[in-house]
């Protein structure tokens, strides 16, 4: 599995050498942040993508204290911190930043990345998902966005493509739940660690590739031993986003004994429930996949019994002892949520703990962390 992992993060680097080499030969660079862009249709219109979810690092989401107020959460204003201190390749050579409008936090950052002479091409998410008219709007909303794209190309999505790159996606979600399967296991021979960098690579490395070193790393796990501890406790990880470089909190929990068996997070990581339908309508096929047939996100209302429902459901299926919510620091409606939880969680089997990060991993922020966590996973073992 590690020969895999460091040859798929050496690939993932190598990505932005190619679009900046596409760039230099005329191709356009389409940015998009979330699960909420259609990716497959941007790129069968001409354009070559990638990933707006970086995080993890406390230097970028200061840099824009000049210009925002800082109760936005980390993962938010890193969009334009990564920028403002020169770390941000590709942005600058994009030709657009296709944002999913989904909270006051992307609204307020997107603003300052228009300020600061970025192109976004926005797309509206409405909260009230559960109404039609919302799924109509969003639609619509995506139908612009692709119109947008389109006119920068100087080509129509070409829709034979599209699908293609759509079933290589289903394909990929499809190893995605295999691999899932095997972390059901008493003793899985793999934790979050290692799935969300998979998660990751998938954004970044060639369709094809990425479904041959899936299926080589399922065949290799499938009927291989477990990599903890006997009787570890099983976790299950939940809340807004594990961003591309925001590993410490699984790492650590892993380090400390425990496993990860699930994760139930609205960004950073592949919708894989549910496939896409591959005829008729793609744009509409996506948007259907994205917006009702699948978990709704926490800004979603409502959706908080849905989703504590949800979260039942994965302590069940995985068998979990105990539940790690992942908050973002100044994510109000996360935390609002949370407190839902809690409440809904009191007196139950499964223990509950609430971590906050601002992306601070500081020797002298690490500790505490450390000690929380190590005494979550000792009082999992108490209750086992």
């Amino acid at each position: 599995m590690k020969e895999i992992l460091k040859e798929l993060d050496a690939l993932s680097k190598e990505k932005v050498k190619e679009l900046v080499q596409a760039k230099k030969n005329g191709t356009p660079i389409i940015e998009y942040t979330g699960t909420f862009i259609p990716e497959e249709l941007i790129r069968a219109a001409g354009a070559e993508t990638f990933l707006m979810c970086r995080g993890g690092e406390p230097e970028p989401p200061d840099a824009i204290l000049d210009y925002m107020l800082r109760f936005m959460n980390p993962l938010a204003r890193s969009m334009a911190g990564f920028l403002e201190l020169g770390l941000d390749v590709i942005t600058p050579i994009s030709d657009l930043l296709v944002t999913q409008q989904t909270d006051c936090h992307v609204g307020r950052v997107t603003e300052l990345l228009e300020f600061k002479g970025v192109k976004v091409g926005k797309v509206g998410v409405p909260a009230d998902w559960d109404r039609p008219y919302a799924f109509e709007y969003y639609t619509e909303s995506l139908r612009k966005m692709l119109a947008q794209v389109e006119e920068i190309t100087g080509k129509k999505v070409d829709w034979a493509l599209a699908k293609t790159y759509f079933e290589k996606s289903n394909k990929i979600n499809e190893l995605f739940r295999k691999i899932n399967e095997l972390r059901k296991k008493d003793n899985p021979p793999i934790g979050l660690t290692e799935v969300i960098r998979l998660q990751h690579y998938s954004f970044t490395v060639d369709a094809d590739i990425m479904i041959a070193k899936l299926t080589e790393l399922y065949n290799k796990l499938e009927n291989a031993p477990g990599k903890f501890a006997e009787g570890a406790p099983r976790v299950l990880f939940a809340g807004r986003a594990l961003a591309i470089g925001d590993y410490t909190v699984p790492r650590v929990l892993e380090e400390s004994g425990g496993v990860i068996v699930a994760e139930m997070l609205d960004e950073g990581i592949r919708v894989i429930e549910k496939d896409v339908e591959l005829e008729g309508d793609l744009l509409y096929n996506f948007a259907k996949n994205r917006y009702l047939d699948t978990l709704p996100i926490d800004l979603f209302q409502p959706s908080w019994k849905i989703r504590y429902e949800r979260i039942k459901q994965l302590v069940e299926e995985y068998k979990v002892d105990g539940v790690i919510w992942y908050q973002l620091s100044f994510d109000e409606i996360y935390d609002m949520e949370y407190a839902c939880l809690a409440k809904w969680m009191a007196g139950g089997k499964t223990p509950l703990l609430k971590i906050e990060s601002s992306y601070e991993y500081s020797r002298e922020a690490m500790g505490p962390l450390t000690t929380r966590i190590e005494s979550f996973i000792e009082t999992l073992k108490e209750v086992k």
